[in-house]
């Protein structure tokens, strides 16, 4: 066990090297694993709080982009309800299915939702990259990295 943790120590130590003194690891969530499950579920179930906030209904998520870096997370990706059924809202709200994105930050190792992008019906997400300029562009997707009007 203790010669698998230097080896382990010394892996680390030679991959430190070889990154420039600048770079930001970028971790892709999109898949769960042993590695993630922790960080990735507190997110998503900050999510499920607030969007069954807002719709009284249990939502799981098909994730299409989930990237991590420098203590900040961007998700996107589209809602489905819990138990199958069509989401429902009221006539009176105007609500495009099934989009939802989000921006989380780490703060002494817990994780807080800076901004969300819910069922839209324009382009919210557009430029989130610029609205968050220390979190590492990598995170973001192409539409994040966007500027209105481009």
């Amino acid at each position: 066990m203790r010669k698998r943790l230097t080896i382990l120590s010394l892996l680390a130590c030679l991959l430190c090297m070889n990154l420039p003194a600048n770079a930001q690891a970028i971790l892709n969530f999109k898949v769960k694993s042993a590695a993630n499950e922790k960080d990735r579920t507190m997110m998503l179930d900050i999510l499920r709080a607030t969007m069954y906030q807002g719709f009284k209904q249990e939502f799981i998520y098909k994730v299409n982009h989930f990237k991590v870096g420098g203590g900040y997370a961007y998700f996107t990706g589209e809602a489905l309800r819990k138990d199958g059924k069509e989401i429902t809202w009221s006539e009176d709200e105007a609500h495009d299915c099934c989009f939802v994105g989000a921006l989380f930050r780490k703060k002494q190792d817990k994780w807080y939702m800076e901004e969300s992008c819910i069922f839209p019906t324009d382009m919210c997400n557009t430029g989130i990259s610029q609205r968050y300029p220390k979190a590492p562009v990598g995170i973001f997707d192409d539409l994040a990295k966007s500027q209105i009007g481009d």
